[in-house]
């Protein structure tokens, strides 16, 4: 008969460290191969079609958010910034005023962004790739919880390719005990 260890949290005899997290609780990840490509000219954050729901076991828990994506500019020429950030449902978790989750902990939080990429101009219309962490420590929540990328372009006149036939972004969730 095979033997079964079933616990819910396991805890260090000194303690988690500071600022640190237990053990791997579960692992969410997804592709995205987008059937048409898609570009915006808009400086609003949209829609990536990028996003991974997760259920955490624990209200306390972390989450640790993974992405890996593309973009490009239409002309040569641009000398403008891919902005990226992440969305926990409706809440732009890029914002500097989110307490724990805070990405800016000086000067304004205007810009409500993660990430920012250049165009590197003269080669901004050649496919440029990025990858970023994020750690959701706030989410306080054991209900399902749904991440998304969001992107913009950070100026007017600017066309920020996104989305390409057959090139696929993917983002990992991983939930870690508190």
């Amino acid at each position: 008969m095979a033997s079964e260890l079933r616990v819910d949290k396991i805890v260090p005899t000194d303690g988690v460290a500071a600022n640190g997290s237990g053990g791997l609780v579960q692992t969410r990840f997804t592709q995205f191969r987008p059937p048409t490509s898609a570009s915006t000219t808009s400086q609003t954050f949209i829609d990536s079609g990028l996003q991974c729901s997760i259920t955490p076991k624990f209200a306390t828990s972390k989450i640790l958010i993974t992405v890996n994506a593309f973009y490009w500019f239409q002309d040569a020429n641009e000398s403008d910034y891919c902005v990226a950030t992440i969305y926990r449902g409706s809440t732009n978790l890029g914002d500097g005023d989110l307490g724990g989750n805070a990405t800016q902990t000086s000067g304004s939080s205007g810009q409500n962004s993660m990430q920012w990429y250049p165009a590197a101009n003269p080669i901004a219309s050649y496919n440029n790739g990025f990858s970023f962490d994020f750690l959701d420590q706030t989410h306080n929540s054991t209900s399902e919880l749904t991440y998304k990328l969001y992107m913009r372009c950070n100026t007017a006149g600017s066309q920020l390719w996104y989305s390409w036939v057959g090139q696929i972004k993917h983002m990992r969730l991983q939930e870690f005990s508190a």
